[in-house]
């Protein structure tokens, strides 16, 4: 094969031309402090970062779904401790209260504690949560509870979601978020029965309202009837307390799992995508020096041409 000056020239600026767009996509990983910075680079390597992103995305949206629920089970779990509290105190009032050795000024002052906390109590059943009601199920921009107040020596009946004994279908009960593919949970409390009614704090207002007219109304009164309501409600309290603990630990339990996962996808994309940076230099200085060695050498080879042997 005939070899002319043309074809080395050409020849030595295409090796020319390589060395520089392999420093350039040296310098521009050291840039970026990336390996792969285009499909082209890797197309197999690009796909699976772009699918260990999307999982990571993924995951971190589910972090911030538990994150929301463990913060509503939170709030809930402090009312239902105040309303546990509420009811204890109640059952204090009504044994002092049947006390044959009480005049009606007492039993009065007792009475006016009950409907402060009936207010209360009332108080904590429309508990809100960043903006939203907390025991209003699906409903969370409507004030569930209405009423109260003492009106002709009793205490005014309360209204769930202004109707007294009102029910909710199955469908508007539960405030679900999603935890994990295809898993969702009901982080609100569940304070209604099969039929929809409200019992959670309904019982407890009914209890209220007994023993504020026990002690109005009634001189015998011996404090068994109210006494056997609020233990009712405080039961009923504390299942839904117990039913809140499970699903705090269930949500807590869920949040370790995705933070575990989470770390290990962040490690996958790490080890596929960042830079190795004591490598990559190393195969800088290799192509600096290789790119310099042909810039001496193709100077050597395109200098002499027939005129310089005709002088």
């Amino acid at each position: 094969m005939r070899v002319t000056n043309k074809m080395m020239n050409s020849t030595l600026l295409l090796n020319l031309n390589r060395g520089l767009s392999r420093l350039e996509r040296i310098n521009n990983q050291l840039g970026t402090k990336k390996k792969i910075n285009a499909p082209s680079d890797d197309p197999v390597k690009a796909g699976l970062i772009l699918r260990t992103r999307s999982s990571i995305k993924e995951t971190e949206q589910y972090i911030r779904n538990i994150d929301a629920a463990i913060s509503w089970l939170d709030a809930s779990d402090v009312v239902l401790q105040d309303v546990i509290s509420v009811i204890h105190r109640a059952k204090e009032l009504a044994v002092n209260g049947a006390s044959t050795h009480l005049d009606p000024t007492a039993r009065q002052a007792l009475a006016d504690e009950v409907a402060q906390l009936h207010d209360n109590l009332l108080q904590l059943a429309n508990s809100t949560h960043g903006g939203r009601y907390i025991f209003a199920g699906q409903h969370t921009d409507t004030k569930p509870f209405d009423g109260g107040g003492v009106t002709d020596g009793k205490i005014n009946d309360v209204s769930f979601l202004g109707e007294v004994g009102k029910t909710l279908p199955p469908e508007e009960r539960s405030l679900e978020f999603e935890i994990a593919v295809g898993v969702t949970m009901a982080v609100n409390v569940d304070a209604f029965a099969d039929d929809g009614s409200e019992i959670l704090f309904t019982p407890v207002f009914q209890a209220l309202q007994q023993l504020y007219r026990q002690l109005v109304d009634h001189p015998d009164y011996a404090g068994a009837e109210p006494i056997g309501a609020l233990d009712a409600a405080l039961d009923g309290v504390l299942q839904h307390v117990s039913e809140l603990g499970g699903k705090q630990n269930r949500v807590e339990l869920a949040q370790e799992r995705l933070l575990d996962l989470q770390l290990n996808l962040t490690k996958i994309l790490s080890e596929e995508q960042d830079l190795d940076y004591a490598e990559a230099i190393m195969e800088l200085k290799m192509e600096e020096f290789a790119y310099r060695t042909a810039l001496a050498v193709g100077a050597r080879i395109i200098q002499p041409s027939l005129v310089d042997f005709l002088r």
